[in-house]
């Protein structure tokens, strides 16, 4: 059980966070901007290498469609996450920050189309703050790639700076108790099987 809200509390984080630089958060708080729409599989943590360009949107397309019954079953609507991470603002502002450092050394064309993906999702989100499953793929395609274009030393400093505040810990249960385990569980070895894929590319 305990795995399991890890895993829940991981997925959470990166489904809220991995928009990384596409949308700023202000300070001590992270922009609120429907979390469905703007995270995706990341989760985080995980432009790209042209070689490894279809296996990144393949990969994504598995992800998203083995997550997207995970990704439903979110409450969007709830404030819980406009109030994720609950740490000191000043720490929360020292982990965002390797963030933008990370994004500012993302393959600009990766980060356009993130942006512009993220977008679009946006518009087309229903009324509880969800994309659709196109809009889910694309996003997740296009953090691939973003991520996928910068060291693999700063995607672990963005990981280090938030598996700090040990949100499985402190979420885990209660995101759990929200959702369906088994459709978490799905999602969460999906995300990992996509991690694999874009590390595999990444410089």
């Amino acid at each position: 059980m305990a795995k399991a809200a890890r895993a829940v509390a991981v997925l959470i984080l990166g489904l809220c966070l991995c928009s990384l630089p596409a949308f700023v958060p202000g300070p001590g708080r992270f922009a609120r901007v429907a979390p469905a729409v703007v995270g995706a599989g990341a989760l985080g943590m995980l432009g790209a290498a042209p070689a490894y360009a279809d296996k990144i949107d393949d990969a994504a397309k598995v992800l998203s469609e083995k997550s997207y019954p995970f990704l439903k079953e979110i409450d969007w609507t709830s404030d819980v996450y406009g109030k994720l991470p609950t740490q000191n603002a000043l720490d929360v502002l020292k982990a965002i920050d390797t963030m933008l450092k990370m994004g500012a050394s993302m393959d600009p064309a990766a980060l356009k189309t993130g942006v512009l993906a993220h977008s679009k999702a946006i518009a087309n989100m229903d009324s509880k703050g969800a994309a659709t499953l196109a809009d889910y793929t694309a996003i997740n395609a296009a953090i691939g790639h973003m991520i996928s274009s910068v060291p693999a030393s700063q995607t672990m400093d963005v990981y280090n700076a938030f598996n700090k505040f040990n949100l499985g810990n402190d979420v885990g249960p209660y995101m759990m108790s929200k959702v369906n385990a088994g459709d978490a569980k799905a999602a969460y070895q999906a995300l990992m099987d996509f991690k694999d894929v874009v590390k595999a590319s990444q410089r």
